[in-house]
């Protein structure tokens, strides 16, 4: 895709086809990384486990059942709960 940048402000930037963003499941934030052959733009992972509970909920209904509790116990909070030594 071939897009002209625009000027916004005393900034500049670009219109992204919104068939693009929906491909990345990009709705409000993106991390954007200089590299040598140009700019990588990704949407933000608000979580490590962002999204397994859908990826889950479809392979159930599709009658992937999962192998017992392999995950049980684990949790998105990171916060730790008092102190604690490896």
């Amino acid at each position: 895709m071939r897009t002209k940048l625009i000027k916004i402000g005393n900034s500049q930037g670009i219109i992204i086809n919104k068939s693009f963003l929906q491909h990345l499941s990009i709705d409000e934030e993106v991390e954007l990384e200089l590299r040598d052959e140009g700019l990588l733009m990704k949407p933000v992972q608000k979580s490590p486990r962002q999204g397994w509970d859908e990826q889950f909920q479809a392979a159930i209904a599709k009658g992937e059942l999962p192998e017992g509790e392999l995950l049980e116990g684990f949790s998105n909070d990171f916060e730790t709960k008092g102190d604690w030594t490896w």
